[in-house]
């Protein structure tokens, strides 16, 4: 009796600051268009974010259905007809005309192939491998002109089993016996020495990242993307940052191109451990990881080592321009935006002991997106935490909790910011107002 008057309680509460929500976000993408605050600077821009949804979706199609970036399949008219039409059938969904209509039309311009239809304008394919036995897919692209070089995780099809099991186990972060590592790779092991003591992390996740036999692969394709060339390119550092040309005549970047891991699900989770991974490897680079639906991946230990990895810590960057003094210049960074659409489940999952890691972007009804600094707030900084009831809200709402987490919803609802100038624009128009502050608590709060 104790247990149904609780879980009633909790739905009214969760259905009370759902209902709320329709009222009280009154901002929509027009809000973009405001002048941005510094901590709106800090938080990332529309075309990189929705480039990276885009990506998150297009690594689910590549299933089964190419092996690599060269395969021969990935022009055969047949397949490509058919997601052409799969894709035809998204576009009753307001803002898809958009995102998705004119690279179908470039595609029938340029001869195409299945990388032009689901990538993003101007973004290029470098390695795409798929480890059956564990389900690991995984994307590395690159845009020349946004100036980044993206890595892609594909979230799997038994969430639920691996969210929910009772028997969720953890393990230390970082390769393990099983790993799929060069035994003449030296770098890796010293690397792992700088992870804190204590921290674990979801084995099952862990397993994905470190386990893929092309692991170690998808690393020398970063290392050789961010300076410019191309997966299976023996380029160096001699050669990448510092001048010269590609093969195809094009400059070599001056700096390395930023490097973001992004996903969506459990793809989103890998993102995170992957990203950590790079942060070790290039310290004193700024790593990024923008992904959709990401459920707890660790610890507290885990956790509190992750934010302490941000180049905001104490509010310098967000309180301050004095950031961008040269004391601050060389420090790298690992910064984690998680975006969560309305009540999904999936980031409200596993329970227990795992914790949350970066910033959480809650996608609200009415088009609204509210960011939670480190998801619980910093009464320090005067920044709040997710709202009263944002971890029971799904559990009262099930159906459209689940309904949430499909990944071309997060597509849906962020296509309302995409931006009108082309591709090639430096546009940095953000998407949040900024970071919840304390103060904008007495005002109706919305967890979805």
């Amino acid at each position: 009796m104790k247990l149904i008057i609780v879980t009633a309680l909790q739905f009214l509460v969760a259905t009370c600051v759902y209902v709320t929500g329709v009222t009280s976000t009154s901002a929509s993408a027009s809000s973009a268009e405001e002048v941005p605050s510094q901590s709106q600077q800090y938080l990332p821009d529309a075309p990189i974010t929705i480039d990276m949804a885009i990506l998150s979706d297009a690594v689910y199609h590549l299933k089964n259905k190419v092996q690599s970036c060269h395969d021969e399949q990935s022009t055969n008219k047949t397949l490509i007809n058919s997601l052409q039409d799969e894709m035809l059938s998204w576009s009753w969904r307001e803002g898809f005309n958009h995102l998705f209509h004119h690279r179908m039309s470039n595609h029938h311009r340029d001869g195409g192939s299945i990388y032009q239809l689901l990538l993003p304008e101007g973004v290029e394919c470098l390695h795409y491998s798929h480890d059956h036995s564990l389900g690991t897919q995984v994307l590395v692209v690159r845009s020349i002109a946004r100036k980044y070089v993206a890595v892609v995780y594909a979230g799997t099809d038994d969430w639920k089993t691996t969210l929910m099991d009772g028997e969720i186990l953890m393990s230390e972060f970082g390769p393990g016996v099983n790993s799929h590592i060069p035994a003449n790779n030296n770098d890796l092991g010293p690397m792992f020495q700088g992870v804190p003591d204590g921290v674990k992390v979801h084995r099952g996740f862990n397993s994905a990242v470190f386990d893929d036999e092309d692991f170690h692969t998808v690393l020398d394709c970063i290392s050789s993307a961010r300076l410019g060339g191309d997966c299976g390119d023996n380029v160096s550092a001699e050669t990448g940052a510092g001048g010269g040309a590609n093969m195809d005549g094009t400059p070599l970047p001056t700096t390395p191109y930023e490097l973001i891991t992004t996903g969506h699900s459990l793809g989103a989770a890998d993102a995170v451990l992957l990203g950590a991974t790079l942060h070790l490897q290039y310290p004193n680079e700024n790593i990024t990881s923008i992904n959709f639906g990401c459920p707890k991946v660790g610890n507290t230990e885990f956790s509190v080592w992750m934010n302490s990895l941000q180049s905001d810590q104490g509010g310098q960057m967000i309180s301050s321009s004095a950031d961008n003094s040269d004391s601050n210049k060389d420090s790298g960074s690992f910064e984690i935006f998680r975006f969560v659409n309305k009540v999904d489940l999936v980031p409200r999952l596993p329970e227990l002991l795992f914790k949350h890691v970066g910033h959480t972007l809650q996608m609200s009804i009415g088009g609204e997106i509210k960011a939670y600094y480190d998801h619980l707030g910093n009464e320090n900084l005067g920044y709040s935490g997710v709202p009263f009831g944002w971890d029971a809200a799904p559990w009262a709402l099930f159906p459209f909790a689940v309904a949430a987490h499909v990944s071309t919803h997060y597509i849906e609802f962020l296509a309302d910011y995409q931006p009108s100038l082309n591709s090639n624009s430096n546009n940095t128009s953000t998407i949040i107002r900024g970071f919840e502050r304390v103060e904008d608590d007495a005002e109706p709060s919305s967890v979805a």
